[in-house]
Order: C-alpha cells, then sequence, then structure tokens
C-alpha cells in the first residue's frame, strides 16, 4: 500500500514540513496577464483595478521621482481611484482568495484521488491468483480542474514614470504602482479616442454629411464628458483628503449637480481648496471653453439648432439653424481642456499615508 503524499499540491510549495505546507498559489490573470486588485477601503468606488507583469529594467529619471511615493516593484501598492497607499497583501482581491482556495482543494482532491487509485492497485495486484477472487475499485472520477475567469478592464495604460501596465474601469487618478499622479495620462487616452472618432467623421464627409457631422458630435460631447468627469472625481479627492469633515456637504449630489460643465460653478467649487483650474488660460481660452460647453448642449439636447442662449454666446449663430461644428473646433476644445487637467494633475497630492490617516477614507 502506497505512502500517501500531497505530489499535486507540493508544486506550489514554498517552506514549511510534509504536514504544514506554506504555499504560494498565483492568482488567474486575465488575458493579457494582469492580476486583479482590490482597494482595501470598503468606500472607495469602484475598488477593481488590474496591475500587468513588471518592465524588465526599472528606469526613472531624476527629475520624475519627486512625483513617485515609492520605487516601482517595492512592496506597497497604490489604489489608483482613491489614492490609498498600503502593502502589496493588502489589495488581494477578495474572488481571488476564493479562487486560490478552490485550487488548494482542487490538488488536495487530486492526491487523494491518485492516491486511492494507487492503493487500488496495490491491492489488486497482491491478491491476484487465488482460489478467492477479491478486487478494490475507485469509483469516483478525477475532479474537475476550477475555472476562474478574469477578463481584462477596458481601460488598458502604462504609467509614463515607471512603465508599469494596469487596467482600470474609464478613468484614475494614480499609478497603482508607483503612485505618480495620472490623471493628465488618462485624460489624453480619451483624446487619443476622441481623434480616432474625429477621423471616422472626416472619411464620412463627402458621401454621407449628415453622419459626418453626426460623428463629429459624438467627439466633442467625448471631449466634454472627460474634462467634466476628471474635474468631478479631483474634486472629491480633494475635498476627502483637505476638508473630510465637509465632504458630505460639499459632495453631495445636490452640490456638485452638473457644475462641472460651467467654467464660472466649477471655478466657485474649487474655490473652496483654493484652487483656480482655469486661471492659467488666456481670455480667448476662456471663451473656447464657453461656447464648446454651451455648443455641447446645443448638439446634445436640441438637435444641433441654434437658440437665443447659444446666439448670445456664439454671434455668428443664428436661432433654429444647424450650428457649425468643424473637426477644428473639435481639436482646439480637446487641447484648452487639457490644459485644465494638467493643472489638475500637478495639484494632486503624492499619496503617502498620513494623508489618509487624517481623513475619513477617501474615494474618487
Amino acid at each position: 500500500m502506497t505512502d500517501f503524499r500531497f505530489r499535486h499540491l507540493e508544486k506550489y510549495r514554498v517552506g514549511g514540513t510534509d504536514s504544514e505546507m506554506q504555499l504560494r498559489v498565483p492568482a488567474p490573470l486575465s488575458p493579457s496577464g494582469k492580476a486583479y486588485k482590490e482597494c482595501p477601503d470598503s468606500e472607495c468606488s469602484p475598488r477593481l483595478f488590474q496591475l500587468g507583469g513588471a518592465p524588465p529594467d526599472w528606469v526613472i529619471s531624476d527629475d520624475k521621482r519627486k512625483l513617485i511615493c515609492r520605487e516601482p516593484g517595492a512592496d506597497g501598492t497604490t489604489c489608483p481611484y482613491c489614492g490609498r497607499p498600503d502593502q502589496d497583501s493588502a489589495f488581494v482581491a477578495g474572488m481571488d482568495i476564493e479562487a486560490i482556495k478552490e485550487q488548494i482543494g482542487y490538488e488536495a482532491t487530486r492526491d487523494v484521488h491518485d492516491w486511492l487509485g494507487n492503493m487500488a492497485r496495490d491491492f489488486n495486484r497482491k491478491t491476484t491468483g487465488g482460489l478467492l477472487s477479491i478486487s478494490m475499485e475507485v469509483s469516483s472520477p478525477p475532479p474537475s480542474a476550477p475555472l476562474a475567469i478574469r477578463e481584462d478592464l477596458l481601460r488598458d495604460l502604462t504609467c509614463a514614470i515607471c512603465s508599469r501596465n494596469y487596467g482600470v474601469y474609464a478613468i484614475a487618478l494614480y499609478c497603482p504602482d508607483c503612485g505618480a499622479p495620472a490623471l493628465a495620462a488618462h485624460f489624453s487616452r480619451e483624446l487619443e479616442l476622441v481623434g480616432r472618432q474625429i477621423e471616422l467623421a472626416s472619411g464620412k464627409q463627402d458621401d454621407d454629411p449628415e453622419l459626418g457631422y453626426r460623428l463629429l458630435g459624438n467627439a466633442h460631447e467625448d471631449v466634454l464628458t472627460a474634462f467634466e468627469t476628471a474635474q468631478k472625481i479631483t474634486y472629491r479627492h480633494l475635498m476627502r483628503l483637505r476638508l473630510p469633515e465637509r465632504y458630505e456637504e460639499l459632495c453631495s449630489a445636490k452640490a456638485v449637480a452638473n457644475a462641472f460643465q460651467n467654467i464660472d460653478r466649477s471655478r466657485t467649487l474649487f474655490a473652496k481648496l483654493s484652487l483656480d483650474p482655469f486661471g492659467t488660460l488666456s481670455t480667448d481660452e476662456n471663451e473656447v471653453l464657453i461656447v464648446n460647453i454651451q455648443k455641447r448642449h446645443v448638439i446634445g439636447h436640441n438637435l444641433s439648432l441654434a437658440d437665443d442662449r447659444y446666439q448670445a454666446i456664439a454671434k455668428d449663430a443664428k436661432p433654429g439653424q444647424t450650428i457649425s461644428l468643424l473637426r477644428e473646433d473639435v481639436e482646439r476644445f480637446a487641447a484648452v481642456a487639457s490644459k485644465v487637467v494638467s493643472f489638475l494633475d500637478s495639484n494632486l497630492p503624492i499619496p503617502v499615508q498620513q494623508l489618509f490617516d487624517k481623513s475619513a477614507g477617501p474615494q474618487a
């Protein structure tokens, strides 16, 4: 009769004894090789993100070192949404813990099944040839391997500072590895997609001008949506860190509403944080934002027909007529919005634990 041994389970062994093994079981990976991570702050939303493999060479220029909170590859992770830093082990995703338990159970069950099969073969071999025939068999089938499905998140980025690849939902504030601010990088990705939409629209101008106009309008809308979102998550993040006692009051749906679609209202909110994201813009650049924000409302809510309100800020518009929208308009709007987002990015604090010890649990 064979001695029992966890032959399958032993491949994960990294220490301990035969009876009390220390195991290291890798987490399931997405198709592109990323592992799920989950922010330990239960109030953070959406919490879930992904980390890809570390690049072979960690090289950070001296002028970028002021932007990071840790050396790339060192123990520690930063939540890309709320900025909370902690040890790597704090970010293990709950679903991966369950998947690893299932994998361990599967390997242990395989070992038991194999051991019983070997024992049955040994027994049958020893009892063959007598007057009385006795045999043993294992009737249960081998266990089925657990299946853990991990999908890549839609937003895939590589940190411009430490070169770590990661995935998030839509937009985030920080690189999860080195902790450097990443809002501007996420906005740039939005503008890349807008640029591709503009090219699609341009290709339709000759054979289907109405479709081309509609596609260009969608690109224009996406600039404002990304611009509004970047302002909103930055405002809430900074408010949570600087004025946590007033967060619920100043960041409620009623207090914020669609304020970040209006320069004056956005300025009023950021003034509570002693910031003016539009202060570095020229008069012409401010005018670009004002006109294009209002143009977006006309395109989205009035089938692109100019009204009296739009005519008041765009002198060449005539009520009841379709407003003009050129690719140059969208590109100029995107460029000016990018300047504002870069200002916000430069005012994000480098995430260190002391910031969060004083707050009430930030969330983006």
